[in-house]
């Protein structure tokens, strides 16, 4: 009894410890936007802010390429890597801000 109690305790945690606060399953970066005018943000899968772009328009910035509207990123371009962009597939946020694309 005590073995299956134990095992089922701990499988709770590990998966509430998983989705307590990743973003982005499967990427390694999530990009937000704080205000209508910038700066966007680029946050790993902790929420952690790991490169910010002050420009009300990211797509002129050089961190990244965007849609043909130039309105959502495509692909990020950090620390020589490239990484390519899609819209997040889960209602998420990192620190009250909405993760618009998901960058892997």
């Amino acid at each position: 009894m005590f073995t299956k109690t134990f095992f089922s305790t701990l499988a709770a945690a590990a998966l509430f410890a998983a989705s307590a606060s990743a973003i982005c399953p499967g990427y390694k970066f999530g990009v937000s936007l704080t205000s209508n005018n910038g700066p966007w943000q680029v946050l790993d899968n902790a929420c952690n802010i790991v490169h910010k772009v002050d420009a009300k328009n990211p797509c002129t910035a050089g961190v990244f390429d965007c849609n043909s509207a130039q309105t959502s990123p495509t692909a990020l371009h950090l620390n020589g890597q490239n990484y390519a962009c899609n819209a997040d597939p889960n209602p998420e946020s990192c620190n009250g801000q909405t993760i618009q694309v998901c960058c892997n």
